[in-house]
């Protein structure tokens, strides 16, 4: 049940990402993405090789890369530095996501080393757990990526594109069945909501855009609820357990969003 579970919590996640996108209100957005990045900071600790759960700071580094990372997507232009520097330099940040990533995670490492050095527990494996740590604020970094896909030309129709062909996914994923069998399913279903969705919407994207898009989506959101139960763990039938793996496949599925709004220009879309 618990793949269940997180499956309809990715697709009400997704369903409001895709609602705020159409307001039109980039901070609506931002609230949303920053709901999905504090399910992902709020994940459960990881067990290690022989099942014992790891110890350590999490939220706080994960929390802080999140925001960063979707404060940059909002404003990309606070890289571009002081009035008077040049023109090039805001273009070349304007992708925001791609520029974002690496700030977002900087910080949290600065943030996670400062939290391992509070510690008073005598810090116990110390390098898996600092590790698991940033590991964790890229996933809540990379969720940044549904806000740079707003910005983008046509930013709600690639939204609802991406969102349906990953959510379509997921529901599928929790077919009975062997679980290559399924997962060949629900690529395929990802392709067929990609493909049917821009028919729904205005012209500015075509199905051939959505079957390209709508693989990718429904890949990335399978292997991402796929990651988000192995870190859960012998925890599966708890909140933690099914909720982590939802927001961790919504947030991996940012990059492929933001990818999707860049193509929204190209001929084939």
């Amino acid at each position: 049940m618990s793949r269940a579970y997180a499956s309809l919590l990715s697709c009400v996640l997704l369903a409001l990402l895709v609602l705020t996108a159409w307001t039109d209100e980039i901070v609506l957005v931002c609230a949303a993405v920053l709901l999905v990045q504090v399910l992902v900071a709020a994940a459960p600790g990881a067990a290690d090789e022989r099942g014992r759960i790891v110890r350590g700071p999490r939220l706080a580094p994960a929390l802080v890369a999140g925001v960063v990372s979707t404060l940059v997507a909002a404003r990309p232009d606070v890289l571009a530095g002081a009035d008077g520097q040049r023109a090039s330099q805001i273009t070349f940040v304007q992708s925001g996501v791609l520029v974002g990533v690496l700030p977002a995670v900087a910080a949290a490492v600065f943030v996670a080393l400062v939290a391992q050095m509070l510690r008073s527990d005598g810090r116990p494996r110390l390098v898996l757990s600092t590790g698991l740590a940033v590991s964790l604020a890229v996933v809540a970094a990379l969720g940044s990526g549904w806000v740079s896909a707003v910005r983008a030309t046509g930013g709600p129709d690639v939204v609802t594109v991406v969102a349906c062909a990953a959510g379509l996914a997921l529901l599928v994923w929790n077919l009975p069945g062997d679980r290559v069998v399924v997962a060949g399913a629900a690529v395929l279903a990802g392709a067929v909501a990609g493909a049917l969705v821009p028919l729904l919407l205005d012209d500015l994207l075509t199905p051939w855009f959505g079957l390209v898009v709508g693989p990718v989506a429904a890949v990335v959101a399978v292997l991402g609820q796929v990651l988000g139960r192995g870190w859960s763990r012998g925890r599966l039938h708890a909140a933690e357990g099914w909720g982590f793996p939802a927001a961790a496949a919504v947030a991996l599925v940012g990059p492929v969003a933001h990818l999707a709004g860049q193509l929204a220009t190209a001929p084939f879309a």
